[in-house]
């Protein structure tokens, strides 16, 4: 099946509708004697959160270093309700909707795995609680007297939001240093302070979400972004994960172009700017969209139009058919799982399609088609020269 893209209407690439991205990441100095405790508290995080970032190890300890990256950028889940919270038991954190008002993000601490691992599903806000009783499960072996009255032995702290399975909650604690663990029977623990803000801010009915993604994938103006958790109870295959958040987005062509690995390995929990759209390409004083992965400079089908390149499809082939003028070459069409053709022992870069267009590697194509071009590396523009 041949499809020819000059004859088809234009279609332009664009990012998300509404930025997922909020927050900012920062770098603070430590104070003598603090720990990484300390000073997640401070910024409202965990002490998971900040040993992540740092790659430092998990401790109460006084850190060595006189500086800390405090991980506060965070991508927003898709299609949040107006109203209502989405738990994330690998990144140890929930966000707060509210209408009217911007997202938050919250620390909390997370069931054990096995017998009381925190539980997904798609539950509602109970009841709210001020100074709660604790009536203490089988497991805790208090016997008959198994009434905690409020105060600082319980183990609720001063507030208790109840979801809609019996026993399982959101509260306060009396072991605050426990918030980013993942050492609870099943609850989600918060830091004292943030509980009573929640507990003002939700309403009962609202919706909760516990789900568990080990990334996340956010296509914003400047790039994609990816965050990446720890999997704490062992129950997905980190990279299939990482790779379905990019499909279903539309983003398969950009994954193929990434060492998913490295990105899983280095993201530790930070909102990381993976593809890069901060730069251009400029045909007769047009510009067009253009990014770049590493090295790899991509440009958009608008350019080579502008260019006078003709562009067609052989589906069932898995090739894309350029032409120009006397000129015309085929380049691999990325499907993802199918294995990429190759060309005088080794790998073409390949052309593919996303979220409405089509995208090609600058070098290949222009060098094949005798196109001239400079690249700005000040500018960060391509400037092609039909």
């Amino acid at each position: 099946m041949l499809v020819s893209l000059t004859s088809a209407k234009a279609q332009t690439w664009e990012p998300e509708q509404t930025t997922r991205l909020i927050g900012e990441d920062k770098i603070v100095r430590v104070q003598p004697g603090q720990s990484l405790y300390d000073v997640a508290r401070a910024h409202g995080l965990a002490l998971e959160h900040l040993a992540g970032a740092n790659h430092l190890p998990i401790s109460l300890s006084p850190v060595s270093v006189d500086k800390l990256i405090v991980p506060s950028r965070r991508i927003l889940p898709q299609a949040p309700p107006k109203n209502g919270l989405v738990v994330n038991i690998p990144e140890r954190g929930f966000y707060l909707f509210r209408e009217g008002e911007p997202a938050r993000f919250f620390p909390i601490a997370v069931g054990q795995p096995g017998r009381f691992a925190t539980p997904t599903g798609q539950y509602s806000i109970r009841e709210k609680v001020k100074d709660p009783e604790w009536i203490a499960p089988d497991w805790a072996g208090l016997g008959e007297d198994n009434v905690i009255p409020a105060g600082p032995d319980n183990p609720l702290g001063d507030r208790w939001i109840g979801l809609s399975s019996f026993g399982l909650g959101m509260h306060s604690t009396n072991n605050p240093s426990s918030v980013g663990s993942a050492t609870s029977h099943g609850c989600m623990r918060m830091y004292p302070e943030i509980a009573r803000t929640v507990f003002d801010s939700v309403e009962t009915q609202w919706p909760v979400t516990i789900e568990y993604q080990t990334s996340r994938v956010a296509v914003d103006e400047d790039g994609i972004y990816v965050s990446c958790f720890e999997d704490v109870y062992s129950r997905v295959v980190r990279i299939e994960q990482l790779r379905n958040n990019f499909r279903r987005l539309d983003l398969s062509g950009f994954a193929g172009l990434l060492d998913l690995e490295k990105v899983l390995k280095d993201s530790t929990g930070i909102a990381t700017k993976v593809v890069d759209f901060e730069v251009r390409s400029v045909v007769d004083d047009q510009t067009f969209r253009a990014f770049r992965v590493g090295e790899k400079l991509y440009i958009d089908r608008e350019a080579l139009t502008k260019a006078g390149v003709e562009q067609s499809f052989r589906l069932a082939d898995r090739v894309v058919e350029l032409k120009r003028e006397d000129r015309e070459i085929s380049i691999p069409l990325y499907l993802e799982g199918v294995e990429m053709p190759k060309r005088a022992n080794r790998e073409l870069d390949f052309a593919f399609l996303s979220r409405g267009t089509a995208w090609y590697p600058a070098k290949d194509v222009l060098q094949s088609l005798s196109i001239p071009y400079k690249w700005d590396g000040e500018s960060k523009t391509l400037r092609i020269n039909p």
